[in-house]
Parts: structure tokens; sequence; C-alpha cells
């Protein structure tokens, strides 16, 4: 099945919507389960980012295998799910934000592509090889999360359009005096996994968005913090998010010729 379009499920998103059939990539990274399915008449990848039974935290997710088995099924563009903390009290627990920046304070993972070795034909037919700087003006796909945004009001959702991820390396949960540093240095939410998949799809030429759905008030702004009630919350907004992800997949066109994000 040729897909052209993934979605990267994040914790508490676990399961394609639809009717679907699994299979393994293998990849130079390793091995990854890819569920094919058919959303809204659109061939579609789904990867559960920790696996279906959330069995690898943030800091030990394989991301270069999952980038790179959704590159080599022939996708260009990918929706990941995230479950994150707000730094602003106005932006409560069940609030959907599309960031449009982020802040990468990841040290241990990996999280680019060209060692100086690895080379690739991009799908535009570009070779890269070695050593490469990637611009990232523009981290998150301009034409993605317009896509995603517009998707959104069509459908009465209410979501935030933009704001400033904070990705730390976890699995732990950040310290009060941390998050108040994000907060100064203009961070909106704050998460695990975000930044490293936006990277590198970005090295390979594909077109990466978030849909982020903030479960809790960051450290300090809440008395403590629970995994529980991320997944419960996340749990209680799946129906609107799965509706945010048709909407939008609905909406995208088949061609990437106009976006920067291929253009590297």
């Amino acid at each position: 099945m040729f897909v052209k379009l993934g979605i990267i499920g994040g914790s508490g998103f676990y399961q394609s919507p639809g009717k679907s059939e699994e299979k393994t990539v293998k990849t130079p990274f390793g091995e990854v389960p890819v569920v094919l399915s058919k959303i809204k008449g659109k061939k579609v990848a789904f990867v559960a980012r920790h696996t279906k039974n959330h069995s690898i935290p943030p800091h030990l997710v394989n991301y270069k295998a999952n980038i790179y088995a959704l590159y080599t099924l022939g996708i260009d563009r990918i929706i990941s799910t995230s479950a994150v903390g707000s730094l602003d009290k106005k932006i409560i627990p069940g609030t959907f934000v599309i960031p449009d920046q982020f802040i990468d304070f990841t040290k241990k993972r990996p999280n680019t592509f060209f060692d100086g070795i690895f080379e690739v034909t991009l799908h535009s037919g570009k070779m890269r090889s070695g050593v490469i700087h990637t611009d990232f003006s523009n981290p998150y796909c301009l034409n993605l999360r317009k896509t995603i945004i517009e998707a959104a009001q069509e459908i009465n959702q209410q979501i935030i359009g933009k704001g400033v991820y904070i990705c730390t390396e976890g699995p732990r949960f950040e310290t009060p005096a941390e998050i108040k540093a994000y907060k100064k240095l203009g961070g909106t939410i704050v998460g695990m996994t975000s930044a490293t998949e936006s990277i590198l799809a970005r090295e390979l030429g594909m077109c990466y968005s978030t849909i982020c759905l903030v479960t809790n008030l960051a450290a300090g702004m809440q008395e403590k913090i629970t995994a529980e009630e991320v997944y419960e919350l996340f749990k209680s907004k799946m129906d609107d998010l799965v509706a945010l992800i048709e909407k939008s997949i609905e909406n995208l066109t088949l061609s990437q010729d106009k976006c920067d994000c291929n253009q590297i």
C-alpha cells in the first residue's frame, strides 16, 4: 500500500482510526511496527511513538527509525500528537495548541541523520550526504499547520494556533525552577518528543506538524503531576482529537510541490 500521509500517536493515542493492517518496516536504524489504514479516502501510515502498550519512555524512543520508516513508505507529511504541560495558567488542561516554534533541551538522544556518513535520496530526487546544516526558521511546516488550524475552525474546535514548545529529555517531569526558567525564555507548553521528530522529518524533506493537547499545568503551577492524569485527560479528549485529525487529512491535497519543507 503506497501512502503519503503519516500519523505519529503520542501518549494516550495508540491506535489508528478506521480499519487497518499492521506491517513491520525495516530501516537501517531498527524495525518499526506501522499500521496502514484509510482515513477520509486517503492512505495513512500510523506509528505509536511509545508503542501500543506505552512500553518505551520518551528518551528511549527510536525516533530515527520511526521517521525513516515513514519516509521509506513514501510519506511526505506527518501529523503527530503530543501530551503537554501548560506554562500559562490561561491555557488550561483540555486545550489544543498547534506550536510554531520549539526550544530543544534534549541532550542524550540522536537527533540528526547526518553524522558525516549517512546519505539519502529525498523524495524530491535530491541527494543529501555528509555534514548537513538544516534551516529551522520555521521548525513546524507552515502549510500543514495552516491546514490543521483551518480544519479546527471548520469543525468549531477551539485551539491556540501558535506557541513555543519546550522539549525536555524526560522521562521525569520538570521541576518548578525549570518551568520558571522556560517561561522566561518564552515557552508556552512543555513536552518530551516533538522537537526531535521535527528535526529528523525536516532533514528528510518531510512536512511535520504536531497537535498538542494540554493535559496539566506545569510543575509549580499545580500541586503535583501524575502520568495518570495525563492519560485520563487525553482519553476524555480523544473524540475531539480524532475529529481534528480526520478533518485535517480530508482537507490535505496530495501535492507537496508548494511547500518549503522539501526544498532543503
